[in-house]
């Protein structure tokens, strides 16, 4: 009932088993009986006296740091607007080279474009060729088309002869152009 505070501890271990036992070492034993007596002794020695003790002020020291350059809000504003203005500058040069890559790649595009829109213009023959190839075929099958609109069987044979035709034509082309590029 006093100022010291009491050192009793408990230990409670549950055993299920009736028949097994809980087996503890003699040190721990001596231990526990030690404490138990020094406690004692402690108590009957020491008469309970109460300490009132008056509360000391708050001095607390602050850190002086010497030879220590301290950095401004200004010095930090410049520092984060230089970081700034270095990045802006990398996105810049990134954004330029982009840029110039794409031009170059629009450049070539546009080149083969055109290049392919010279070799194929409507009034200009494919290489090779001097004439429409089955002209006078086209013409047969479109007529029976038109004397048959009901019936396009009937043109069967016509429409074979025709297709038989372009086979052999582009056959033909195919085989020289192969030739050319060998020789």
């Amino acid at each position: 009932m006093g100022g010291s505070p009491s050192k009793t501890r408990k230990l409670t271990v549950e055993n299920d088993d009736p028949t097994s036992v809980i087996k503890v070492s003699d040190d721990v034993v001596d231990r526990i009986r030690g404490v138990a007596q020094a406690v004692r002794k402690q108590e009957v020695a020491v008469p309970q006296v109460t300490q009132i003790t008056t509360p000391q002020p708050a001095t607390s020291v602050l850190p002086v740091y010497l030879h220590e350059p301290s950095l401004t809000s200004i010095q930090i504003r410049q520092a984060n607007v230089a970081e700034l203005q270095k990045n802006d500058d990398y996105w810049n040069s990134r954004l330029k080279a982009l840029e110039e890559n794409h031009k170059r790649m629009n450049k070539v595009m546009e080149e083969e474009y055109n290049k392919a829109l010279e070799e194929f213009k409507v009034g200009k023959p494919a290489q090779g060729l001097k004439e429409i190839p089955c002209l006078d075929m086209k013409k047969a099958v479109m007529e029976c088309y038109r004397c048959n609109p009901d019936e396009p069987m009937r043109c069967s044979k016509i429409v074979q002869a025709f297709q038989e035709c372009v086979d052999h034509k582009r056959s033909c082309l195919l085989a020289s152009r192969v030739a050319s590029q060998k020789g």
